[in-house]
């Protein structure tokens, strides 16, 4: 899954509107950040394969210590944690448990797309129901999650100029178009340049989360975070 993971970022933020998108961005795609860096270091693995599935060509055949049920709760503990320990301010346990459930929203979400590669700890038994396998399906649940993520982010918010009406949806068009541009695109030869797109990626979306953010605001106050 890619786009489909921040959908889980958009309803956070309508949740605890403290917490900031940018983070949650992170959040969710934190493990995908671990799994780029480690994959570049030769210490998980993946191979490209074309037409391996119907939406794309990964064989995640070796990613115990990004993808595996235990480290999710790992990565998601750690990164409740240290948020918590290093937030200064009023409400930090809560936001805290937030970014946490949003960082293994990333688990529960792959399982449903990927194909049997998603360990409980360490090799065998592997997990996952295969949607990849339908391209059609695949591509509806992703957008569809993450629109629906979105209406609930706006009814969450209101703009602060008229930027902040259209910089949602301009967002949710381009992510839309990320998701489906690599169908018609050549994937890297290489692994490790694979992984390092991924992490380009992923740090743009989450910069552009944080400029999204600054033409909204929560329509109820809370506490500082």
């Amino acid at each position: 899954m890619f786009i489909g993971h921040y959908a889980a970022a958009f309803a956070a933020k309508a949740v605890r509107p403290v917490v900031p998108l940018w983070l949650l961005f992170v959040a969710v795609q934190l493990v995908d950040f671990g799994w780029a860096i480690l994959v570049i270091l030769d210490i998980e693995h993946v191979r490209i394969i074309p037409g391996f599935t119907a939406s794309n060509p990964l064989d995640l055949y070796h990613m115990p210590y990004t993808h595996s049920l235990v480290a999710g709760v790992i990565w998601s503990v750690a990164f409740a944690l240290l948020y918590i320990t290093f937030k200064r301010g009023g409400g930090k346990v809560w936001s805290g448990v937030i970014l946490g459930l949003a960082v293994f929203s990333h688990w529960l979400t792959d399982l449903i797309v990927h194909v049997p590669d998603l360990p409980l700890i360490y090799g065998d038994p592997k997990f996952g129901f295969g949607l990849w396998h339908h391209f059609l399906a695949s591509q509806v649940l992703e957008i569809g999650l993450l629109a629906l993520a979105v209406i609930w982010f706006v009814s969450a918010t209101d703009a602060k100029n008229g930027i902040g009406r259209v910089a949602p949806w301009l967002l949710l068009v381009f992510m839309g178009a990320l998701q489906l541009l690599p169908h018609f695109l050549s994937p890297p030869a290489e692994p490790s340049a694979f992984a390092a797109q991924g992490l380009i990626v992923y740090t743009g979306l989450a910069a552009l989360a944080w400029l999204v953010e600054t033409t909204r605001r929560a329509k109820v106050a809370e506490p500082a975070a």
